[in-house]
């Protein structure tokens, strides 16, 4: 039940990052188990939890941290032991309801997920992971009208988010609804298109390998500079590759010797690739025997003159290291 649990992000942090659900314990013995959790230190924070239950054995919250603790670790009949124990003790904690929703979706008893999401709904009616979660359990259970209904109240309350539509197509994916899914993750691509990296990786949507509109919006580079932003190209005598080649070797390069901070998911197809820095960088292919490398940057982020050096600076970078990645690869023809 892998696949449901990264689907359900709101449920997800409950298991596998509890850091927001555990932020509500402050101060004290607890607030320093809370502490040591987000800080992924199960040991420590055990051995704490131990002592306040053998201390206080009629506060709840001490079982509930316990509780995730335990399944963090893997012990899941533990974590299950305490996590009822917490919720006898004291029914008005939603983090445990939620965390009793979520054990209940690895073990497909959505039914009684659903009751716990409503109780949680229940405790905290504003909050935000409400209409997101009851959406997943319904779009599990096969409820399409009902599930539709909460996505749609939950992207009201975040229209211009690109996080909110890609979690509402995870879901869709993950209950096999692809026209539903691919619709939602279009959305998040016009919003953040690393939104597009995102869907590459993510097990939902697993399944559509052999969907041509799913794979359509894998390939299509879509983005457009917005008015004033800052852009510059440069050609190269270096032909783009089905993997990028030596072009793409050479700008990532160009990155790592300049000390440019850059996220490492580059995004590679076989028409072009996208590495995000302080700038967004395309490789791609140019006219015959060449390739290109775009740049592209918000216009609050340089003034006229910085991009102009920061950019220059970059292009004979990249330069340089496609002559260094010629010499050391020629004796073998490359």
């Amino acid at each position: 039940m892998g696949r449901v649990l990264l689907a359900v992000s709101g449920l997800l942090v409950v298991l596998l990052a509890p850091a927001g659900v555990v932020a509500a314990a402050e101060g004290g013995d607890l607030g320093r188990a809370a502490e040591l959790i987000d800080a992924g230190d199960t040991g420590a924070a055990l051995a704490l939890l131990d002592r306040l239950v053998a201390a206080r054995p009629t506060v709840g919250e001490a079982y509930y941290l316990r509780s995730t603790v335990r399944f963090m670790m893997g012990d899941v009949e533990k974590g299950r032991h305490d996590l009822d124990r917490s919720l006898e003790l004291d029914p008005g904690l939603r983090g445990a309801w939620m965390s009793r929703a979520a054990l209940d979706i690895s073990e497909e008893r959505y039914d009684r997920a659903l009751e716990a999401l409503l109780r949680a709904r229940e405790l905290d009616p504003a909050a935000p992971d409400n209409a997101l979660n009851i959406g997943a359990v319904l779009v599990l259970q096969g409820k399409l009208a009902e599930a539709s209904a909460e996505f749609s109240a939950y992207l009201e309350r975040n229209p211009a988010s690109a996080e909110s539509f890609y979690l509402v197509a995870s879901n869709y994916a993950m209950a096999g609804y692809a026209a539903l899914a691919i619709e939602h993750l279009a959305r998040a691509i016009h919003i953040d298109e690393r939104s597009r990296l995102r869907a590459r990786t993510d097990p939902n949507f697993s399944g559509f390998e052999n969907n041509s509109r799913f794979q359509d919006l894998l390939l299509r580079d879509s983005y457009r500079a917005p008015p004033g932003a800052h852009v510059a190209a440069r050609a190269y005598d270096e032909p783009w590759a089905a993997n990028g080649g030596r072009l793409l070797a050479a700008v990532i390069d160009a990155l790592q010797f300049s000390g440019t901070a850059f996220d490492h998911r580059v995004e590679v197809t076989p028409g072009w690739a996208l590495i995000w820095s302080e700038f967004r960088i395309k490789v791609a292919a140019g006219e015959p025997g060449k390739g290109v490398v775009e740049l592209s940057a918000p216009a609050d982020r340089f003034t006229p003159a910085e991009w102009r050096q920061r950019s220059e600076d970059l292009f004979l970078q990249i330069g340089a290291r496609l002559t260094s990645l010629r010499g050391l690869r020629s004796p073998s023809g490359g």
